[in-house]
């Protein structure tokens, strides 16, 4: 089954960039102790994340961008986990086409453990329109409120993705669980790297949605709500 993308992935999103900015500016106003703090949080849950071997929810895993239309490493790891869960909830495969690649994400997850395990293909849901995270969950969000589904769900990625993953999800209604793709966090260079900007990222969807609060503004609330 697919699910379609309303959202408008045209143009600059100059409410974001403006977010950018203010984040960067406050990240140097505390002398990056802001961004410090989330760093710690985003590493913390990366060290907790369970792997447990059977859930009860429907479960999101999250795509990752393709590397000539192949996935990598990250993407293979959060495949694998799905394979490894007992479940027979619905599984919702998010991420669309970027740049170069011509396959989505979503399509790409599919057809990964479709030939892995066959068995597996009525429980898939993909979305391949939307092409950030945000956007993948709200997809997500009104299938399931199209089938009067509640919101609670399990969310799959990688250890170093996780925090970002649930406080996203938390911001659209969701009540989720995490499942993480490795056994355990691995502390190599790399993956240190991308709690750093998992932690920046992080830090700049905080920023957007606490201004767009303070400044009741409807357009910046829709795009984060």
């Amino acid at each position: 089954m697919r699910l379609t993308s309303s959202a408008s992935q045209q143009g600059v999103d100059w409410d974001g960039l403006l977010m950018l900015v203010l984040s960067t500016l406050f990240i140097l106003a505390t002398l990056g102790l802001s961004w410090l703090w989330l760093i710690f949080k985003t590493y913390l849950t990366a060290q907790q994340a369970p792997t447990p071997s059977q859930i009860q929810r429907p479960l999101i895993v999250f795509g990752k961008q393709l590397h000539h239309n192949q996935i990598d490493n990250d993407y293979r790891a959060r495949l694998q986990r799905v394979l490894a869960l007992q479940t027979d909830q619905p599984i919702f495969v998010l991420g669309g086409i970027t740049a170069p690649n011509s396959v989505s994400e979503a399509k790409a997850g599919e057809t990964f453990l479709r030939h892995r395990q066959p068995s597996l293909e009525s429980q898939l849901i993909l979305e391949e329109s939307s092409r950030n995270t945000l956007e993948n969950l709200k997809q997500a969000r009104l299938f399931l409120a199209r089938q009067d589904n509640p919101l609670q769900v399990d969310l799959l990625s990688n250890r170093y993705h996780l925090y970002r993953c649930q406080a996203l999800a938390k911001g659209l209604g969701f009540d989720v669980t995490l499942v993480a793709a490795e056994d355990r966090f691995d502390g190599h260079w790399t993956n240190c790297y991308k709690i750093f900007m998992e932690a920046f990222f992080s830090h700049w969807y905080h920023t957007g949605a606490r201004v767009s609060r303070w400044l009741n503004n409807k357009r910046m609330l829709a795009k984060i709500h």
